[in-house]
């Protein structure tokens, strides 16, 4: 059996674009294990997020979303916010709550959605009890989970497991252990260089 191991961030629209990838891989190889790891690009940022410009030059960001729009069309990523970047650390312990409920890629889909094609701030509370609310989860039982410091230790350890594994950008694959593959390209050639 394959096992890929996937450390990610929601804010990431390159994240987007590996969780396509995911998705399409594990519906034509349903043998293969995957695990999400959360990954926070920014842990300090506040609950109203902050704007790209004041970290990146609006000549890049440009340049990069033009390959991010190449690589996402094919999958029909729609990206409407080019211009903010959120908190994303109650969305990832709320996703992992949706993976013990078996709904974690329901809820990953329309979590990147929100960011991205909604335009919508996941940092706030009330945005991550609607994409619960879409993806049919129980939102008391998730934010009594959350609030409860359920999954403070796993994102701990995810953390630690990116140090060990030397993560330096997501989205990044590591495949049984040994391959790590991060470069995105198309779905065909990006697959061949993690199964191949």
């Amino acid at each position: 059996m394959t096992n890929i191991k996937i450390f990610s961030d929601f804010a990431c629209p390159f994240c987007y674009i590996g969780f396509s990838i995911a998705n399409k891989l594990r519906q034509e190889n349903p043998e293969l294990n995957i695990e999400w790891f959360p990954y926070e690009l920014d842990p300090d940022l506040s609950i109203d997020g902050s704007y790209l410009i004041d970290y990146i030059p609006q000549e890049k960001i440009d340049m990069s979303y033009k390959r991010i729009e190449r690589l996402g069309s094919e999958y029909g990523l729609i990206y409407n916010n080019k211009i903010k970047k959120y908190n994303t650390n109650r969305l990832h312990k709320a996703a992992l709550y949706a993976h013990t409920e078996g709904k974690y890629y329901e809820f990953a889909k329309e979590a990147f959605k929100f960011i991205f094609e909604y335009g919508k701030n996941i940092s706030d509370p009330f945005v991550v009890n609607e994409i619960g609310l879409i993806t049919n989860l129980n939102i008391v039982e998730m934010n009594n989970c959350i609030d409860s410091g359920n999954y403070d230790e796993l994102v701990e350890e995810s953390k630690n497991l990116a140090i060990v594994y030397e993560i330096e950008s997501v989205p990044t694959f590591i495949v049984n252990e040994k391959k790590k593959v991060t470069l995105l390209k198309d779905y065909e050639k990006f697959k061949k260089d993690l199964l191949g």
